[in-house]
């Protein structure tokens, strides 16, 4: 991505309602297995960017690794997290950097869509190679190829995902899902509604990364209520799957047999 998104990331991503709400959800989803660990466990981030995920991970395992591609983006991760472990690789190829069976929990946070990933599949089957039996994955990427507009393209997006189609890829690298479901469905109409204006507009352009709008931190009083509202979501999506959403999550797990 490009340094100024990078930047602009790393000021927001502590108290935005977008990035609070999906740690949130990824707690919810994890929290009772990672209490149920015997120590001393490792978690992976891979394409940890600015490493606002990482002390989230370090909630849930005593060890905690961020891989990034991006000598810029592990800059800021250690501003974050001073004695963190970090790995400056490709996610591409991560596999060779971890003996295999040695990761309790890997996530991957929006890392797929990009168009530096080669091949999903590749990369889905060094996750199941370096995570122990019972280990697991948990991956979010953004939803639905119709709401794809400039905001990917300032990421360097290359697609978005339906659930199915996740699901396949990840079941086809050997893991088993134990949950999904699309997430942020509140802002589903929204997102749809600006896909169709920049269409409409168009908006093949590519747009300066300096300052993307909706990364901007609304009023404090506005986000604390967003962050409220979506936990009506999170409770939602512990008894249900959703049928819509901005972003898809996945919680897979490698056989506790192999």
């Amino acid at each position: 991505m490009d340094r100024a998104f990078y930047l602009q990331t790393s000021r927001i991503e502590d108290r935005h309602w977008w990035f609070v709400h999906r740690r949130l959800l990824v707690h919810d989803w994890l929290a009772d297995w990672a209490r149920g660990l015997d120590g001393p466990t490792r978690a992976l981030d891979i394409g940890c960017g600015s490493g606002g995920n990482l002390p989230l991970l370090g909630e849930l395992c005593d060890e905690v690794v961020g891989l990034d591609r991006s000598t810029t983006a592990l800059e800021l991760a250690r501003e974050k997290q001073p004695s963190g472990e970090l790995v400056e690789a490709d996610a591409n190829e991560f596999g060779a950097r971890f003996a295999p069976r040695s990761l309790d929990l890997i996530s991957i946070f929006n890392v797929l869509y990009h168009q530096w990933i080669e091949s999903e599949s590749r990369v889905l089957t060094q996750v199941r190679d370096a995570l122990r039996p019972g280990g697991r994955l948990i991956l979010t990427e953004p939803a639905f190829p119709i709401l794809f507009r400039r905001h990917d393209v300032i990421d360097h997006g290359a697609r978005r995902y339906r659930r199915k189609p996740l699901m396949k890829l990840v079941e086809g690298a050997g893991l088993r899902v134990l949950r999904t479901s699309y997430f942020n469905s509140v802002a589903f109409p929204p997102a749809l509604a600006l896909a169709a204006l920049e269409k409409l507009l168009g908006g093949s352009e590519r747009p300066s990364p300096g300052d993307v709008g909706e990364l901007r931190v609304p009023p404090q009083w506005l986000n604390g209520s967003i962050v409220a509202a979506l936990g009506i979501e999170r409770a939602l999506l512990q008894h249900v799957r959703l049928p819509i959403g901005v972003g898809v999550a996945l919680l897979a797990q490698r056989s506790t047999r192999e």
